[in-house]
């Protein structure tokens, strides 16, 4: 039997003895036309043995085949066939059922190698079976055919479930290469080949080696769809940027950017000039040319808006950054009517230019993922101030969509949309852990002023709605007794005559009745509470590539979440026991880092160094007395009784005396004046 590497035509040496023959199946679960019936054999009498002998061989293989036999008995029948038709040649269906049947399925696949990367093992082939596919695709050719597109597909898919991400680029430049079109599935399964191998261990050391790798293939297949105009699929565009976190590839992002959404990085409030093409050049020079069709792009929706914010700040562009968030979210209604043309004044060609088709701007409405993937990104960055400033535009939205809810239940509104940010926890975390790393103290007192108005917001905010519980559930359970009281016309004319106020207003409501709440459950920590729910992001193979639904255009609205009042209220409780621990930590960081600066200051007066005083804006040299006015310290208080005197052998030990900065003064919570403390580090200090 010819090895995965040998040619399957060559000639071989072996014995044409073999055991009589099994009887065929008379059913299968899988028929098919082609095996059905034996391929025509050259006119032999019947008492030739070879003839007799490859008839058998082919008995055995279509039998294999129908059976659903073993990957090896499979392969070792064709290899039995192939190696006694010498220059006979076998149908094209055969070999492709051969191609399915002679490994594993992918998913078998899958789990084997699941199986060997959690026991620390490294697979030592990408695919076991690759030598069998060559082999086969070799026949194939050697027949005078052609493999189709969906055996170079069943090939790619095998080579994804092991990640094989060399192996699925060298298939996909083969087939390019005999003149097969790819489509979107065959550009999926090379991103799913590369996100998987994404995925295994690998050493420190040869992590940059594979990241570099991943990109240069995500840029080949992205500037193909791109040259091919294949449009992109969900599947496609969730696989790139999943190797796109990975790869951090500026460049290839912006393509997928202009090709998967029509927006450009560059100019977010202008459609690619790629899309625009070179017949507005012409037009202008009075050269009319018809215009190419636009690929068809997914909509924008608010996930893909925090995606493209998410890989922005792991890239640490934050001009694009910025940029791309108060465009995309904010979009300019008109923005051709603030540009111009070059052309617009010369009027040499005597030919009017057409105005441009009517463009939507790409655009999505944050919510409060996308405020904490921006303040987390800009803290990361170093960038306080412009942390600072969507800190405040979160707290303002907060307010703004809390207000627009409320007044949606006072005027009845059947359906009410559930408010899309929020602030909590995790949107001020970053600037709390910029301001310890920095010892800003202004920042952290910035949060110290701002956490008492969010967190007496959210208190109030969860007795409004609690009320608004209690009183639909009172109404439900008037309705229900007057329902079971009295089932006659009037009554029931009685309860749809109902309403519910809301609080503090006479106003009524319609809203659906909520069920009881659970106040006998035991209470969950609101972090682990979190973490149960936090959506589980979707397996790499989970992803559908087969599915091509109809893609909505990039104007159609996104579909809206309707209030749950139970969910609301059980966020805003979570929501105030993490912002009342966080409280205590802003405070206890304040404390301790003030107290550091206050030593370190005074270290460099006690040796008579030089401090900036933010109020004279200058740097002098201060007496201690007048240091320990300033900034809060006080004397130590005689006490009746002098302390014990410490043991003369451990100052001995240690062989120094205290230091006279600790042991002369004492540290209170006194705070520092503002003009003071609020600028001690902006100036460098220089010893």
């Amino acid at each position: 039997m010819p090895t995965c590497g040998r040619h399957a035509l060559a000639p071989a040496i072996q014995s044409i003895t073999r055991v009589a023959p099994r009887r065929l199946l008379r059913a299968s679960s899988r028929p098919s036309s082609t095996l059905s019936h034996s391929p025509g054999f050259p006119n032999a009498s019947p008492s030739s043995p070879t003839a007799y002998l490859r008839k058998q061989k082919f008995n055995d293989l279509r039998e294999s085949l129908l059976r659903g036999d073993s990957p090896s008995r499979v392969w070792a029948d064709y290899s039995d066939l192939l190696n006694l038709m010498g220059f006979e040649k076998l149908p094209l269906e055969v070999h492709q059922h051969v191609l399915r049947k002679c490994t594993p399925s992918s998913a078998e696949l899958r789990k084997g190698m699941a199986k060997t990367l959690a026991a620390g093992k490294t697979p030592k082939s990408p695919h076991r079976h690759e030598g069998r596919f060559q082999t086969i695709i070799r026949n194939i050719r050697a027949a005078k055919a052609s493999p189709d597109l969906d055996d170079y597909h069943f090939i790619l898919e095998q080579f994804a479930a092991v990640g094989h991400h060399i192996g699925a680029m060298h298939v996909y430049k083969e087939l390019t290469q005999v003149g097969i079109k790819p489509r979107s599935k065959t550009f999926g399964l090379c991103f799913q080949a590369i996100a998987h191998r994404m995925t295994f261990p690998v050493p420190e050391n040869k992590k940059e080696h594979r990241s570099e790798e991943a990109r240069r293939m995500m840029f080949d297949l992205v500037r193909e769809m791109r040259n091919r105009r294949t449009p992109f699929t969900a599947a496609n565009l969730d696989l790139t940027i999943r190797i796109l976190k990975e790869t951090l590839d500026m460049e290839t992002f912006e393509e997928l950017m202009k090709w998967g959404y029509g927006i450009d990085l560059s100019n977010p409030d202008r459609p690619p000039l790629e899309f625009l093409g070179p017949q507005n050049i012409k037009s202008d020079l009075g050269i009319q040319a018809q215009a190419k069709s636009t690929p068809t792009q997914q909509p924008f929706s608010t996930a893909a808006l925090n995606t493209t914010i998410d890989i922005l700040g792991r890239i640490g562009n934050v001009s694009k950054l910025v940029q791309a968030f108060e465009v995309l979210t904010q979009p300019l209604p008109h923005a051709n009517d603030h540009m111009f043309s070059s052309f617009d004044d010369d009027e040499d060609f005597g030919v009017a230019n057409t105005p441009h088709s009517v463009w939507i701007p790409p655009h999505a409405s944050p919510n409060t993922t996308s405020y904490i993937m921006m303040i987390r990104h800009l803290c990361t960055l170093g960038h306080a101030t412009l942390a600072r400033h969507y800190a405040r535009e979160a707290i303002y939205w907060d307010r703004q969509k809390d207000r627009v809810t409320k007044t949606k239940i006072k005027d009845c509104r059947d359906e009410i949309p559930a408010p899309k940010i929020s602030v909590n926890r995790g949107t001020l975390l970053p600037i709390l852990g910029l301001s310890n790393r920095t010892k800003n103290l202004t920042l952290t007192r910035w949060l110290t002023r701002k956490l008492p108005g969010v967190l007496r917001l959210k208190r109030y905010n969860l007795e409004y709605y609690s009320k608004y519980r209690e009183r639909v559930q009172r109404q439900q359970a008037h309705k229900n007794r007057l329902l079971n009281r009295s089932p006659d016309s009037s009554a029931v004319d009685a309860v749809n005559t109902l309403s519910v106020d809301a609080p503090n207003s006479d106003a009524s409501t319609t809203y659906t009745p909520v069920p009881e709440p659970t106040a006998n459950l035991p209470k969950i920590d609101p972090l682990i509470e979190r973490s149960r729910n936090k959506p589980r992001e979707l397996d790499i193979f989970e992803i559908d590539i087969d599915s091509l639904p109809p893609i909505p255009p990039p104007s159609s609205r996104e579909p809206v979440r309707l209030l749950d009042l139970d969910l609301h209220i059980r966020v805003l409780e979570r929501d105030i026991a993490e912002l009342e621990e966080f409280s205590k930590d802003v405070d206890d960081t304040l404390g301790r880092n003030t107290q550091r600066v206050k030593e370190g200051l005074g270290r460099r007066v006690w040796a008579g160094k030089g401090v900036y005083m933010a109020d004279q804006n200058i740097r002098r040299e201060v007496s201690r007395e007048e240091w320990i006015n300033t900034v809060g310290f006080r004397r130590e208080r005689p006490r009746d009784l002098p302390p014990p005197p410490r043991p003369a052998t451990m100052m001995v030990a240690k062989g120094r005396s205290p230091p006279p900065f600790f042991q002369n003064n004492q540290v209170t919570k006194t705070e520092v004046s503002q003009s003071v403390l609020g600028h001690l580090t902006s100036m460098p200090h220089k010893e």
